[in-house]
């Protein structure tokens, strides 16, 4: 037995040695020294701009960013965006018994669009690796919001008496009401000139994965989740009339460079 055991251990250690002959060469190919490494891999950036598309459970938007970077590990931020809000209960509808008519939700009261303005800050969790892969972020952001409502009208049957005890049916616009008879959508630019703010605030938190193969460049998708309130309240639909409190969930690409600005 003792035997068996010293033979084995010659194997063993044989074959370790045999390993380290083999994988010696190939990690000196595959890693690279500091000095090896090209000039835009061994630069700290000082700034980070980004533009992003966006779709939310909600509708979709988009924004831009600017970023100062303070560390390898912090990342601040400046943002704006534009986004559409819709009412989860929108039901999209054609009227069959009229002809070029636009399809229409039933009960809809206002086009709704927010303009938000925040400031928010990229946490690193996972570096990238020096050959490349994904670097995880988690990330946070908070601001004001501005809601802008664009009356929703629609191309409804109107009947007015004639003097002589009939009606002469007309076709008019007009926003939602109970009961109207509907024919089809208005085109969006009919009342523009009646559009009324609600301003408000939102929070966010998310996690952010950078697959960016260059570290000049930024390439990242962002899913968050955003919370927004609106004190005024914000009518979408007529069975939701002035809601304040709205919880959508985002997912969105963002795109851009890193640079040095003193």
């Amino acid at each position: 037995m003792t035997a068996l055991k010293q033979r084995l251990l010659r194997i063993l250690m044989l074959t370790l040695f045999g390993a380290c002959a083999f994988l010696l060469p190939a990690q000196n190919i595959d890693i690279q020294s500091d000095d090896d490494k090209p000039l835009e891999e061994k630069l700290v950036y000082n700034h980070q701009n980004t533009f992003n598309v966006a779709i939310h459970s909600r509708g979709f938007g988009a924004g831009f960013k600017i970023g100062r970077i303070k560390s390898i590990n912090l990342t601040r931020n400046w943002e704006a965006e534009v986004v559409s809000l819709r009412s989860l209960k929108e039901i999209k509808t054609l009227n069959i018994s009229t002809v070029n008519m636009r399809p229409f939700v039933y009960g809809k009261l206002n086009y709704v669009y927010v303009a938000r303005f925040g400031y928010g800050e990229e946490r690193r969790i996972f570096g990238k690796p020096y050959w490349g892969g994904i670097e995880t972020r988690w990330t946070y952001e908070f601001g004001a919001s501005l809601a802008f409502l664009k009356p929703y009208y629609y191309q409804v049957v109107t009947y007015i008496p004639n003097g002589s005890g009939g009606y002469v049916e007309t076709v008019q616009e007009q926003t939602f009401e109970q009961g109207i008879d509907i024919l089809g959508r208005s085109a969006f630019t009919k009342g523009i000139a009646e559009t009324k703010l609600s301003p408000g605030a939102h929070a966010s938190l998310g996690l952010s994965f950078d697959i960016a193969k260059s570290h000049t460049s930024v390439q990242a998708i962002n899913v968050d989740v955003k919370v927004e309130c609106f004190p005024m309240g914000v009518s979408i639909i007529d069975s939701e009339r002035d809601r304040w409190l709205f919880v959508t969930f985002m997912l969105s690409y963002n795109w851009g460079s890193r640079f040095n600005k003193y």
